[in-house]
């Protein structure tokens, strides 16, 4: 990339967060930063660009075989120097991973991805019900261009547990239960519930976010939703 479209870009990016910051209306802001996603930086040969939101949900697949078979890639001395020089420039992600907050779970790891790679929004069990965490969500498909967008839950959930056994643990915590609860009523078994979280999560971005909702209409992003299972490493995705 030469220096004048760097610089293009920087000054673009710049008026989008300053636009942000004055409370421009949100969609005039994701208006304009849509059409400026379509041209973020190019990635290095040998870097992810799938093209259409099923090469990104197959690139997902692809990495997390690699993780589950013991065989992650060998990133190459480019790649690794992309981390100080090319990344510095923005980023496009090729898709967004909506994650529990637990700390057994690094999606980057899970997806044999890199930086850049994948973007990355984590609460406990994995839920999206306040504006921002929506809002998260929408940023990565309106200004950074994913292509997918990926539900995760996984085994021993804590927080599917705490609402599976209608528990109160006190404090803040109280409301991510809540959440919760009303879309596993009826599992007979925590694995039914942990997948069960993970549709009725996608059934609230599809309801709550009317942006998220029309992009997938118009096929430029699918969601889709999966559980990851802690013991073996592999991710099994929902139908």
């Amino acid at each position: 990339m030469d220096a004048k479209v760097t610089q293009q870009w920087r000054e673009r990016r710049r008026s989008l967060l300053k636009s942000i910051g004055a409370g421009v209306a949100g969609a005039a802001v994701f208006t304009r930063a849509t059409a400026w996603a379509d041209s973020p930086p190019a990635k290095p040969v040998g870097m992810p660009s799938p093209k259409t939101p099923d090469e990104a949900l197959a690139a997902l697949k692809a990495g997390n075989k690699r993780f589950a078979d013991r065989k992650p890639q060998v990133r190459s001395t480019d790649e690794i120097e992309n981390i100080w020089t090319h990344i510095s420039l923005g980023q496009a992600p090729f898709a967004t991973v909506l994650g529990c907050a637990d700390s057994r779970l690094a999606p980057e790891l899970i997806f044999d991805q890199f930086f850049g790679d994948v973007f990355v929004v984590r609460e406990a069990g994995n839920i999206a019900d306040s504006p921002t965490n929506l809002g998260s969500l929408e940023y990565g498909q309106a200004v950074l261009g994913s292509k997918a967008l990926l539900v995760l839950g996984h085994t021993s959930c804590g927080a599917v547990k705490a609402a599976f056994d209608d528990a109160k643990p006190g404090g803040n915590i109280d409301s991510i239960v809540a959440a919760i609860r009303p879309g596993i009523a009826g599992s007979k078994t925590m694995d039914d519930a942990i997948a069960a979280n993970v549709r009725a999560v996608i059934k609230t971005i599809r309801e709550k976010s009317p942006l998220l909702r029309d992009a997938e209409s118009a096929g430029k992003i699918k969601i889709a939703g999966a559980v990851y299972t802690i013991s073996d490493g592999t991710v099994a995705f929902l139908d």
